[in-house]
């Protein structure tokens, strides 16, 4: 059975890779190839989030009442994410090499930060305190995903 821990971190890495097609699109200069790959990555990456904050986080508050203040920490973080995404997405639009790579860096390095507390220590915890809801949560969370590419 696959873990909580084990989707999420698939979807990571789902992102991760569709953010370096951008990033080799913008290197080249490429601003179709770049707008049509940040298209991409832009579905996935706040799908990604918003399965996070409409699936993983109300499970995790519910079972565990305490965990309030990270989860509202990764929340904030999520909103510093969705942020920098758009000002990504007007600099593509401008076309603007320079303010496109800042934004790329920026988001580059907050996401390693948010990816290492997901990972080593959010994802491996709920799949403790939620052994026996995983295979729920993953579905919801992959109906979740879905649903927003659906809508996009």
């Amino acid at each position: 059975m696959q873990t909580i821990c084990n989707y999420l971190m698939h979807d990571h890495k789902r992102c991760d890779e569709l953010f370096m097609h951008v990033e080799t699109a913008i290197a080249q200069k490429d601003w179709l190839q770049a707008e049509l790959a940040f298209q991409r990555f832009t579905e996935a990456m706040l799908g990604h989030l918003d399965s996070e904050e409409s699936v993983v986080f109300p499970a995790f508050e519910k079972a565990l009442p305490d965990a309030a203040t990270p989860i509202a920490m990764l929340r904030m973080e999520h909103q510093r994410i969705k942020g920098i995404v758009a000002r990504m997405e007007d600099a593509l639009c401008r076309q603007d090499h320079c303010d496109l790579i800042m934004h790329a860096e920026t988001f580059t390095i907050l996401m390693q930060q948010h990816t290492m507390k997901e990972e080593d220590m959010l994802y491996p915890l709920l799949d403790r305190i939620l052994q026996g809801n995983t295979q729920h949560i993953v579905s919801a969370l992959h109906d979740a995903i879905e649903s927003h590419t659906a809508i996009q």
